[in-house]
Parts: C-alpha cells; sequence; structure tokens
C-alpha cells in the first residue's frame, strides 16, 4: 500500500461543533435508478482456519442490555428456517447498533438453493442521485443510505420502499449459532450475513468489464446503463484511487489525460486489475494509519468481487477482514472493522452514538467555523497551543488538496480568507501542528 499526504491523520469527526447532517439537507435530485450491478458470489476459501472476532464491546453492551438500537432493519424472511432466522437477525441486531438512522432499513430476504459454492449475495433496491450543500453531484447513493441522508424513505413520508435485496444459500454447511465458535468445516452464517448487508448498505463499487472482456467501465447513464458519455458514478467509485498508475481513477468526471481514464478502455481494465486500488476514504485513511487501504485488484476480473471489497492478502486474518472477498470454514467475524466503519462514514453514513475520533483533548478543543462557510474559515486555538505554528490544508471530497499553506495564530486564531473561488461542496480541513506533529480533520461545507 501506498503512504500519500494523509499520513498520520487521524479523522476526527463527521460532524463539527456546529452540528451539520446531510439528511436535514438533502433532496431527491432523480427517481430510483435501476443499475445492473453483480451481487458478490461470497464464496469460501478452501483452508479452514481458526480465527473469531466477536462484536465490539460497545455493540454487545447494547444488544445485551436490549438497549434501543441506532436504526431499524425490517426484515422480510422468505423461505428461511428457524435457525437461519435467528442468526440472520443476530447478524442485523450488530448493524443496528452500528449506523444510525431514522428511516427503517427494509430487507427482503431470500433462503434458497445457489449454485454450488455460492454462499449469497445481496445489495441496494436500486440508487438514487441526491443534491445538497456538500453532496457531490452526478452520484448515485444505494437506497438505504440515500434515505438516511434525506431523513425519510424515498418513497415520501410514511413510504415502505424496499432498500436490500438479498439471497443466501439453503444448502451451503453454514453454522447457525451466534457464538462464534464455528467447526472447521462448516461456515459461520452470522458473517455472512453481516457480509452481504455491508453490500447492500453502499460497500459496492460499479467497476465491470465489457461482454468481449477486453474493456473496463464504471459509469452509468439515468436509465443505468454503461454511459457513452460517462454520466453517474457510485458513491464508493469516487472513493477508488489508482494514483501508482494514472493519477486519480474517478476525477469528479473528468475524463482528461492524465486526470481519468476514458471510460470503457482497456486502460480502465488495466487500472482494475493491477492490484494497487486503494481508496482515499479520509476517515477510512485515518483509520488505518494514514495509509490509504487496499481495494481487491486481482490480476484477472473477478466479477462480483474485484473492486467492491478490501483486499484480502493486506485484511485477512485483521480486524478488518468483514469486507475480504471470501471467507474459510471454521472462521468467524462479528464486527464491521474500524476502516470499513470510517469509510461508512467517508461515505454519508452516520455512527451509532460516535464518530470515530482521536483522543487528543487538545485537538478536541479547536474550533472550526462558520459551518457551513461562504468566504473565510477561523481557526480557534486554545491558549495552550497558541505558540503553536501549523500546517493547513484544504481537501476536496475525491482527496485532491485543493489549498496548502502555513500559518502561525494570532491571539490564538488562524484565518483562511477569500475562499470564494470554491465551488459548493463538501471539503476536508487538515490541520497539523508543526511542533507535537498531531493532526486534525474536519468535515466542512462550502454553501
Amino acid at each position: 500500500m501506498k503512504t500519500n499526504y494523509f499520513k498520520s491523520i487521524f479523522a476526527l469527526t463527521f460532524i463539527l461543533t456546529a452540528t451539520f447532517s446531510f439528511a436535514q439537507r438533502a433532496t431527491l435530485a432523480s427517481g430510483k435508478i435501476e443499475v445492473d450491478y453483480h451481487s458478490c458470489p461470497y464464496t469460501p476459501s478452501e483452508e479452514p482456519v481458526d480465527f473469531y472476532l466477536p462484536r465490539s464491546e460497545r455493540v454487545a453492551q447494547r444488544m445485551e442490555s436490549r438497549q434501543a438500537p441506532c436504526s431499524s432493519f425490517i426484515v422480510t424472511y422468505n423461505g428461511f428456517t428457524p435457525q437461519a432466522q435467528a442468526a440472520f437477525q443476530f447478524a442485523v441486531e450488530i448493524w443496528e447498533n452500528e449506523l444510525d438512522s431514522s428511516v427503517p432499513i427494509r430487507v427482503n430476504a431470500q433462503f434458497g438453493p445457489l449454485n454450488p459454492g455460492v454462499l449469497g449475495g445481496a445489495g441496494p433496491d436500486g440508487f438514487f442521485v441526491l443534491t445538497g450543500p456538500g453532496i457531490p453531484p452526478n452520484t448515485l447513493f444505494p437506497a438505504p443510505l440515500a434515505e438516511q441522508m434525506l431523513g425519510e424513505d424515498s418513497d415520501g413520508p410514511g413510504g415502505t420502499s424496499n432498500d436490500i435485496n438479498a439471497t443466501f444459500s439453503s444448502t451451503a454447511n453454514f453454522y447457525f449459532g451466534t457464538d462464534g465458535n464455528t467447526p472447521p468445516g462448516q461456515i459461520d452464517f452470522v458473517t455472512v450475513v453481516l457480509h452481504e448487508l455491508g453490500h447492500g448498505l453502499g460497500v459496492l463499487g460499479l467497476g465491470a468489464v465489457t461482454m468481449d472482456g477486453t474493456q473496463g467501465f464504471i459509469r452509468r447513464d439515468n436509465d443505468g446503463n454503461p454511459a457513452t458519455p460517462p454520466v453517474l458514478v457510485s458513491i464508493w467509485d469516487t472513493f477508488i484511487d489508482a494514483e501508482d498508475i494514472l493519477n486519480n481513477l474517478i476525477p469528479i468526471l473528468d475524463e482528461t489525460p492524465p486526470f481519468g481514464f476514458p471510460d470503457p478502455s482497456p486502460a480502465l481494465l488495466g487500472a482494475m486489475t493491477s492490484g494497487e486500488l486503494t481508496s482515499r476514504g479520509p476517515i477510512a485513511v485515518g483509520q488505518n494509519g494514514g495509509v490509504q487501504p487496499a481495494t481487491f485488484a486481482p490480476g484477472t476480473f473477478q466479477t462480483g468481487s474485484s473492486y467492491s471489497h478490501w483486499d484480502e492478502a493486506t485484511f485477512n486474518g485483521t480486524q478488518n477482514a468483514l469486507m475480504t472477498p471470501s471467507v474459510a470454514p471454521g472462521e468467524a467475524i462479528h464486527q464491521p472493522g474500524e476502516i470499513n466503519l470510517g469509510f461508512m462514514e467517508d461515505m454519508g453514513w452516520t455512527l451509532c452514538d460516535r464518530s470515530l475520533s482521536v483522543d487528543e483533548v487538545a485537538l478536541e478543543e479547536i474550533e472550526i467555523g462558520p459551518n457551513p462557510f461562504r468566504e473565510t474559515i477561523t481557526v480557534n486555538i486554545p491558549s495552550r497551543l497558541s505558540n503553536d505554528d501549523y500546517d493547513i490544508s484544504i481537501i476536496d471530497i475525491n482527496g485532491r488538496i485543493i489549498l496548502t499553506k502555513e500559518a502561525s495564530n494570532i491571539n490564538g486564531e488562524i484565518t483562511l480568507s477569500n475562499l470564494s473561488q470554491l465551488g459548493d461542496a463538501l471539503y476536508f480541513l487538515q490541520l497539523r501542528n508543526k511542533t507535537t506533529g498531531n493532526n486534525i480533520t474536519r468535515k466542512l461545507v462550502k454553501n
């Protein structure tokens, strides 16, 4: 993995001092768009492993105390045995206590025979384009995330639209216990459900290969079909990076070299099979120690697996293994992991009762505003840090540095002026203390 300018950044919060919420500001810019994507064909690896990653202590405590969850999944079960349904519901409750949404997340779940070796598959029931302060244009948001950002069902107040479609094998050798004590010859069903629901919630890219296998494409038109010229990308796509090959993979729909690849093109397929793709989501990067987390990009494109997972070789057997492309017999992973949750925040999700942050008290006392801003940003520095100097960067939602400067504070304040040239959008402000080396990253909206 490649270390970039995010090295040593620790993402602080999705909400600034003045509360900011997509859910209060987003509006629909399109009706439901049906995209022909390939659901993840989650498959088992051959070698059994003895690996159990339990629920986080925070989630376990919430579930066992029967504390009200931060979101509500309403599942329609079709064909499930009692044991399979109980394990599925256990996985649902984990997600309910990881993500915050005032809108019910509705899941249509099937349990029946699938192709040999396929454990299950899931994805969002359609996508929506949204508009509002800080929301990237021409971007497809999966149904459950779009509704969370809207603050209501896509059908309007009181609506009951489906959000996620999921199918699981009734013939696979599943272990339906919830204790993580998965026998070596069985596949942990809770892990499979958590993984597939993760795709339905937005861990899903639109990277694909043309029928003749010679070109890669990502963008879609308003009908969800491969676009010429390219029009729409998914929110996952906007964070994928191939900088080691040719700058950025998805540079705000700009196809002019060297800023991007023609779509479709052999070059784009080459990028997706390079083994060098990463995600530049700032909060995910912060949770990965300042390094862009590697995404799965094997030399042969694997439909449904390539491009839409974290890299297997990098994250297998770690606390961030849930969203890698395969699961082993005997392996049980009962939490999303901080990198994945950080990326959920990058996409627009709000986490349950928290935001991923550092514990540096002095940094937490720094105030940055106004938010939203127009022409000027003021950084208020605690008095005990008033003699320090700082490096400041403003970074756009795709990870590109828009502005950088060195600054000394005057009377506990640093002021950035003449920002009217920035477009209305979401930005990240990175503040680095040159004396201590500590970093803070805050989200700001230009409006």
